[in-house]
């Protein structure tokens, strides 16, 4: 059951991934795939795009349920538990190692991408710090416990960190 649901789940955001790299392409972009690239993949980095002398790092979220919450939500702090030992590991999630400058959320249920200016929120952190709701759930794709950062759309937009784009 796992497997096939994780394949499942790597087959849409591969889609997600792809939608963006179109989108991006026919506005002028020259967006290049660094995906599978070791350094790439650890720092939570897809895409590396340039227009008129700019170059951006992109990475691209799937997010089902964006339309539903109009929330945001950043994967904070995995917890893994060992099966040999029972002891339970915490390991930072990508809100805290992403490299990228922007995240962009694909939401099918809207036809929205919205796009979060990373790199502008990290820098803002702290006065964003009441900003967050932290809530833990359990991830059936990593098999483990998650603590998500989730922050309201309108939040956000009025701090001037997302930009919301129809891909229709």
């Amino acid at each position: 059951m796992h497997s096939s649901y994780f394949v499942l789940k790597n087959k849409e955001g591969k889609q997600a991934e792809q939608l963006v790299k179109d989108y991006l392409t026919d506005r002028g972009y020259t967006v290049q795939d660094v995906s599978e690239e070791q350094d790439n993949y650890q720092n939570d980095i897809d895409f590396i795009v340039q227009k008129d002398g700019r170059t951006s790092k992109i990475e691209v979220k799937l997010d089902t349920r964006l339309a539903e919450t109009q929330n945001i939500a950043f994967e904070d702090v995995f917890y893994l538990k060992d099966k040999e030992t029972g002891q339970t590991e915490t390991r930072e999630g990508y809100y805290h190692y992403s490299q990228c400058d922007f995240l962009i959320f694909v939401s099918p249920a809207d036809n929205n991408l919205y796009m979060v200016h990373f790199r502008k929120l990290k820098e803002n952190e702290i006065s964003l710090e009441n900003c967050f709701k932290f809530v833990k759930f359990y991830s059936y794709t990593d098999r483990c416990q998650k603590r998500m950062r989730i922050v309201p759309v309108s939040t956000l937009k009025e701090n001037g960190l997302l930009s919301i784009f129809s891909y229709q």
